[in-house]
Formats: C-alpha cells, sequence, structure tokens
C-alpha cells in the first residue's frame, strides 16, 4: 500500500474552481486530450442533485516506457474508468479508481478537495494506491504515484494557464 498527497496552487477561487474549470466539460476535454496527451477521454455520466454531483469518465492515458516486469503483467492500453462524487457542502470529491486490467488486485481510492489562499486556491488530492500482485505491486504503485504526481503537475499548469487566458 501506498499514500500519497498531491498539492498544486490553482490561480483561482475555490468557486472558480468548482464551477468553471473542475466540472466543465471543455476544460476537461483540453485538458486531458491537448496537455495531458490521453489517446481516450470520455465522461461516461454526470449526474447532478442539490447535495451532490455524480461523475464517471473512462481514460487511457500516455504511458511512457516501463519497466520489463510491468509491461509484462500489465500489456498495452492500460486505461481506468474514474467514479467520483463531489459533496457540495464539503466541497470533497471522493474518487474511485477502477483499472482496465488487473482490477481485482489494484484499488486506487482518494479525496480530493481545495484550500483557500488569499484570492487563490490550494487543490489538495489525498490518494491510496494498492496493487496486490505478487513480486511487482509495490512496484506497480510506485509508478501509478509517480504517473500520478506528473499527470497532476502538468494538470495544474494548463490549469492556470487556462484561468488566465479565459479571464477568471
Amino acid at each position: 500500500m501506498a499514500d500519497v498527497r498531491i498539492e498544486h496552487t490553482y490561480n483561482c477561487s475555490e468557486d472558480t474552481f468548482w464551477n468553471k474549470l473542475f466540472f466543465d466539460d471543455a476544460y476537461n476535454q483540453s485538458l486531458f486530450k491537448d496537455a495531458l496527451a490521453f489517446p481516450v477521454y470520455e465522461k461516461l455520466k454526470q449526474d447532478e442533485t442539490e447535495a451532490e454531483i455524480r461523475r464517471s469518465i473512462n481514460v487511457v492515458p500516455k504511458l511512457g516506457p516501463m519497466p520489463g516486469p510491468l509491461k509484462a503483467v500489465i500489456g498495452e492500453g492500460l486505461g481506468y474508468r474514474e467514479d467520483g462524487t463531489f459533496d457540495k457542502k464539503t466541497r470533497r470529491y471522493s474518487i474511485v479508481i477502477t483499472p482496465n486490467k488487473l482490477a481485482e488486485k489494484v484499488t486506487i481510492k482518494g479525496t480530493l478537495y481545495t484550500k483557500p489562499q488569499g484570492d487563490k486556491c490550494v487543490r489538495v488530492f489525498d490518494c491510496t494506491v494498492v496493487a496486490k500482485i505478487f513480486g511487482v505491486g509495490g512496484m506497480l504503485e510506485k509508478r501509478v504515484i509517480g504517473d500520478m504526481e506528473e499527470s497532476y503537475k502538468k494538470g495544474a499548469e494548463f490549469s492556470n494557464k487556462w484561468i488566465a487566458d479565459k479571464g477568471l
């Protein structure tokens, strides 16, 4: 099991982050397809009530070179479904990520939230990755976290440019 906290500052308020970025279709298409170069990004569904927003997305990230033992276990075309629930009152987005391969052996869960910082906000993602695969589980956990940290960093850079360009 591996835990990680990923934090980045966004040049906008918490309201702007949640209401004009995080759930915005044009922003997400551009983030995943252009900035992160994911071959696949599709919103499967999004439902909203007074209390929450539930969203499911399907993605296939761009993967770099993998160590031989991981490549042997994972193969090509690793993707995942992200199911999230945003609690409007607490402003916390609970996420369960289900890989399209080894779903019974890999568990990824987390909570994404923001903290105010003057006229900006800090996006925090607390995540736990568990890979129960003999011999390569720890290696896979580290790889998932490393890829996640890199994607979130690129995402924050892209987002701050988007915020500036759109005048948000």
